[in-house]
């Protein structure tokens, strides 16, 4: 489905959501994979625009590097805590580190006597995953608000069958702004692709900077565009290939 996204400007700066958008959703984190056409694409995309494409996820850096190998993108992780710049200087926000890890120890018992559900750690957040257990998600809910009642520096970032807790101020918006503060990002038109309720900061900032957003599949959002992505992969082709001889 390509016939409702845009023409874009030529110079423009792309940033993609990680799960959902450039790999399909798993059963687990660590079940996804990369498809090789999604690679060659991002390489030529950064190859054409001046390498001002980048990787905006929830996900860990060291992750997100093991899924896209042998290519490395600049990459805001865990929703901007860890930033990898294009040069490839790496920034991170520490703020809150004591709460994530108070929140990890509280969560550690109510996962274990549930099966099927995943408690991630990453360095600057966590991540409690339900979707091999779907009929948890209202108990799941009520845990992580518990939890973040005890830690006020923390919120809740829901997902596809998953909470998020991170540390207040640290979202995918901001981290697109950091990346549009300096080259090969500055300047230029921001593009956002993602597919879920963490892609919308970025989504309100893009569209705030007059830039375009895109959602992949369904659901409500602030984005102006949507896709399927199939659809997505063919437009970023077709992108790489213009006005090519």
């Amino acid at each position: 489905m390509t016939r409702d996204l845009p023409d874009i400007p030529p110079a423009s700066a792309f940033f993609f959501d990680f799960d959902g958008t450039l790999a399909e959703i798993a059963s687990r984190p660590d079940l996804v994979s990369v498809e090789q056409e999604v690679r060659d694409v991002l390489q030529a995309l950064a190859l054409k625009y001046d390498g001002a494409v980048a990787i905006v996820t929830g996900r860990p850096l060291e992750a997100v590097d093991g899924f896209m190998a042998p290519i490395r993108l600049a990459t805001a992780a865990e929703h901007g805590s860890i930033r990898r710049d294009s040069m490839g200087v790496v920034h991170f926000d520490e703020g809150n580190a004591e709460a994530v890890a108070a929140a990890h120890a509280t969560l550690g018992p109510f996962v274990a006597a549930h099966p099927g559900l995943l408690l991630e750690r990453k360095r600057s957040s966590i991540a409690l995953h339900y979707r091999q257990r779907p009929e948890l998600a209202k108990s799941c809910e009520e845990e992580v608000q518990e939890v973040v009642a005890k830690n006020p520096g923390l919120v809740i970032l829901p997902g596809k069958m998953v909470f998020e807790l991170k540390p207040k101020g640290v979202d995918k918006g901001e981290a697109v702004r950091s990346f549009l503060s300096e080259a090969p990002f500055k300047d230029r038109t921001p593009i956002f692709v993602g597919d879920d309720v963490t892609d919308e900061h970025a989504f309100e900032v893009v569209n705030s900077l007059g830039g375009l957003s895109v959602k992949i599949d369904d659901g409500n959002t602030l984005a102006h565009f949507r896709a399927d992505r199939k659809g997505l992969i063919a437009w970023l082709f077709q992108l790489v290939a213009r006005d090519q001889k």
